[in-house]
């Protein structure tokens, strides 16, 4: 985030969509994590995503061996979130912000 948003007044981040999940083994959900990234974001000129938060706590608990996620209701919470955020993008995203991933990586580079 902070070779993206250098030189100052050039971020290529500015105007982008952002959503924000917090993952955690512990119970909290990275609450304090989410929070202070929120922040930064703001800073950065992103509108972020306020509802549905998303604090995953006991993260291991919630995935199999194989990295999938266990039970329906798991699978539930996060496609509701990703269909909010799809929602978010649409609403916020002008032509400033939908680049291409190949144009950011080449302002990025240019950059830094």
């Amino acid at each position: 985030m902070d070779i993206a948003s250098r030189p100052e007044g050039q971020s290529v981040l500015k105007g982008l969509s952002a959503g924000i999940v917090s993952v955690t083994p512990y119970k909290l959900g990275a609450f304090g994590a989410n929070h202070a990234l929120r922040q930064t974001l703001v800073f950065l000129d992103m509108p972020i995503l306020q509802q549905p938060e998303a604090y995953i706590g006991g993260a291991a608990d919630l995935l199999d061996n194989k990295g999938s996620l266990k039970n329906k209701e798991s699978q539930k919470i996060f496609a509701g979130f990703m269909q909010a955020f799809a929602r978010w993008i649409a609403l916020t995203s002008s032509t400033a912000a939908t680049r291409s991933f190949e144009e950011f990586m080449k302002r990025r580079s240019e950059i830094a």
